[in-house]
């Protein structure tokens, strides 16, 4: 029996080979389509769970409120983890590291720059299920200045010579740290990411008392046995017991008083599978997933693969008439219904098996440049793993089945004696079912095309917008404390050269300012959580930003150093109506100290454009500072970095490393790029698919009247009336499309845009426009073979009658 219907199937596919191709083609591209999305969503589910208990390891955060304004951050205070793990049994082993994203690290002439340098305690890789290659993970990191590298930070600086107990001199101080352990790269799918780990030993802020002071990543591992619910009450009370006790020797405020107040601290756990996309804390080590695009891409690998298979439906009940003979014949001399549904359901697998073949085939060609596309590290051996095997086998089934279900019922329900008096055919040429599932298929074009527009727009939005300031040729110039004593003779000779504009040194510069601290209103108890950012005098003339009252630092003003200018956010919320005589208090320090406010800067952009822009503190800093400004003249770029670069060696030891303040604001919208991407060629592929169809339902329209076609051209009609006769049914499927997807996709499109502060709209054009290039696509692909019936020869038509 099974046999017979694969012997069948083979015979009708090589008969029909356009339809054969479409239906192969078209089910392909959907299944390789819908693969390579469920690959994407696969490994960003996948984040963290490499870890061996991964299910019982959290990560601590602060978090609270100040006059109105929520905070939760990734960090927490350094002597938390020590009283956990001595309070709270429920706790099984807690780790620490802070992070340093810019390091200078140097071997002989061999120079670089680690962007992640953590500062981990030594029980780091017995916590984590980081493999060493080299070192004992108990002992790595026991000692001052010692240091464990990955496999690839030691290939940069050591080639194939073995690393251990060789010495990398770390800092702008070049202090000598030893190499004790190699270890493999963190996987891709992991929010924990390194270059160079350093004993924690080695920095003394790992031993800082204070619990309003938070720079450190605690990670706590629970016992098996346990439940985080006590653990968290037990953080409540640690919490208001030890920062309670801080805030009112800095505040003068009971923690009650504080709260009553309307404002909060404390501290959170949030489970570690969770953190790449169920949580978005700030200073997160790298930037969170989107669980929201998950659903996105989540969506748009079912709408591809329903497109497939709905154009396999509606060519085998399209084509049904051609068969329904066979059906007769069969039922005739006793065939049952349910031997025949196994027949189609079988013809489908084999086609379904066929696509899933093809689509391993693109799978393959496409992985590379997809994996640039997305930022993903997918390789091909995933498909070795038994499991997949297994699922890649439910899903051709399912698909398959799903597919075949339609045809398979529609094509077994004739009854013998009308298909074989001829009484079927007239049936096939209007489809009820068959035009829905048409409409559908336009619908889901409809919408991601105007998806896929509004994503371009608001991309653009972001990267034209006016951020407040120029952006455009500033070089944001890292390692800058190491100048030390050299800093005031290298910024004066960038000021000889008329290729810099200006040169400013800050503690950072946007889009990376990101330290924030309590002032509270002069002459109030109301207390604010302001970003701080610490300029020096040149810096309002390098940045280009405006100020809208008052006055910038000034070398005439001794007391400057006791002044603070507000963003127009932080004026506000602080309630100011006048800018003489107003003061705020700095609680930065061991003690509070007031500053008088001098003046108010218009608001600029330091943060991705998700956000409102934040209340800041500006303060006057020292000189040197941890980054400097520079404003490139327009011209060569590449000869006035050379310059810079020789200026820069003559007065620092250091790395040249820079990075340019516009390229570092797009690479925020950089998930956003990849989204518009991805949506972009999803359906572009899913116009194809669904064009695929359309065409083979042309080409049967114009077999099926072509008899009609010839008599018309008989009676006078021209080419152009016969085109527009055979595609006006389609057309009118695709108004019916586009009504349902106006809607539909202004809705959704809208809801995406609102989670961003700053945002574009969906405007009348962008919806026209997603109509009109469906509209425009069907039409092209009717008019080949509207085209070709219109001119065939009536007579080969009408020869047989």
């Amino acid at each position: 029996m099974l046999k017979n219907y694969l012997t069948t199937a083979f015979r009708i596919m090589l008969r029909q080979k356009a339809y054969s191709f479409i239906n192969i083609v078209g089910l392909g591209l959907g299944i390789a389509a819908s693969l390579l999305i469920i690959l994407y969503v696969v490994d960003e589910i996948s984040f963290d769970r490499f870890h061996k208990d991964y299910h019982r390891t959290y990560r601590l955060g602060f978090k609270g409120r100040l006059q109105g304004n929520d905070f939760d951050m990734a960090v927490s205070p350094a002597p938390v983890a020590e009283a956990m793990q001595s309070e709270i049994p429920e706790v099984e082993s807690v780790v620490r590291f802070g992070l340093w994203r810019t390091m200078p690290m140097s071997f002989d002439d061999k120079s670089f720059t680690e962007r992640y340098m953590l500062v981990a305690d030594s029980n780091f890789f017995e916590f984590f299920s980081f493999p060493l290659v080299k070192g004992d993970p108990k002992t790595v990191l026991k000692g001052m200045n010692k240091l464990v590298v990955t496999e690839s930070a030691a290939k940069r600086y050591f080639g194939d010579e073995n690393p251990i107990g060789k010495i990398l001199l770390r800092g702008s101080e070049k202090t000598a740290c030893e190499i004790t352990g190699v270890a493999k790269d963190a996987p891709g799918n992991s929010s924990i990411v390194f270059d160079v780990v350093l004993s924690s030993q080695s920095w003394q802020y790992m031993r800082d008392t204070h619990w309003t002071s938070n720079n450190i990543y605690t990670y706590v591992k629970v016992n098996p046995q346990a439940t985080v619910d006590p653990i968290k009450k037990k953080l409540d009370v640690m919490a208001e017991k030890n920062m309670g006790h801080e805030l009112e020797e800095l505040l003068g405020l009971t923690f009650k008083q504080f709260r009553e107040q309307g404002n909060d601290v404390g501290l959170n756990l949030n489970a570690l599978e969770d953190l790449h996309l169920r949580v978005n804390q700030r200073e997160e080590i790298l930037p969170a997933g989107n669980l929201q695009y998950l659903y996105i891409f989540g969506a748009v690998a079912v709408f591809i693969i329903i497109i497939g298979c709905i154009n396999f439906m509606n060519l085998s009940t399209a084509r049904s008439a051609n068969r329904a003979k066979e059906v007769g014949v069969r039922k005739t001399i006793g065939a049952l219904r349910s031997k025949l549904m196994s027949q189609f359901l079988a013809e489908s697998l084999i086609y379904s098996a066929l696509s899933m073949m093809l689509a391993m085939l693109i799978i393959a060609a496409v992985l590379a440049p997809f994996n640039v596309l997305s930022g993903k590290t997918l390789t091909l051996a995933l498909f070795a793993k038994p499991m997949v095997v297994v699922g890649l086998i439910l899903f051709t089934a399912v698909v398959g089945l799903l597919a075949g279900s339609y045809p398979a019922f529609y094509l077994t329900s004739f009854r013998p004696s009308e298909v074989l008096k001829g009484r079927v055919r007239s049936g096939f040429k209007n489809s009820v079912m068959r035009n829905a599932l048409v409409t559908f298929q336009f619908v889901i074009s409809i919408a991601l095309i105007l998806g896929s527009i509004v994503v371009y727009k608001q991309l653009m939005f972001m990267q034209e917008k006016n951020m407040g300031f120029q952006k455009e040729n500033v070089i944001d110039l890292l390692h800058t404390w190491s100048l030390d004593k050299n800093a005031k003779a290298f910024k004066n000779e960038l000021a000889q050269h008329p290729e810099f504009k200006g040169a400013s040194f800050s503690s950072s510069l946007p889009p990376h300012i990101g330290w924030s601290n309590a002032f509270r209103k002069g002459g109030t108890e109301q207390d604010f959580l302001l970003q701080v950012y610490h300029v020096d005098h040149d810096h309002l003339a390098t940045m280009q930003y405006e100020m809208v009252d008052g006055r910038f630092f000034s070398r005439d003003f001794a007391s400057d150093t006791a002044a603070v200018i507000l963003n127009e956010s932080a004026y506000r919320q602080m309630g100011f109506d006048k800018l003489e005589n107003q003061t705020i208090t700095d609680f930065s320090g061991d003690k509070p100290h007031p500053l008088k406010i001098i003046g108010v800067m218009k608001n600029f952009n330091f943060e991705s454009l998700r956000n409102d822009v934040k209340p800041m503190a500006i303060l006057l800093g020292g000189e040197p500072n941890g980054e400097m400004a520079i404003r490139l003249a327009p011209g060569n770029t590449r000869e006035q970095l050379k310059l810079l670069e020789t200026i820069w060696k003559k007065y620092s030891t250091n790395a040249f490393e820079y990075s340019f303040i516009d390229e570092n604001f797009d690479a925020l919208f950089r998930s956003e790029q990849r989204m518009s991407y991805i949506v972009l060629i999803f359906t572009v592929l899913a116009i194809t698919i669904a064009s695929l169809g359309l065409f083979g339902l042309t080409t049967f329209t114009a077999e099926q009247r072509a008899k009609e076609i010839s008599i018309r051209k008989v009676m006078g009609a021209s080419v152009p009336h016969i085109m527009m006769l055979m595609s006006k049914d389609f057309a009118v499927l695709i108004v019916i499309a586009f009504a349902i997807a106006a809607p539909l996709g202004w809705y959704l499109a809208s809801s995406w845009l609102d989670g961003f502060a700053y945002h574009t709209g969906v405007d009348a054009w962008a919806v026209v426009l997603a109509g009109l290039a469906s509209l425009i696509t069907a039409v092209i692909t009717i008019s080949f073979q509207s085209l070709k019936a219109a001119r065939a020869n009536p007579v080969d038509a009408m020869r047989s009658e």
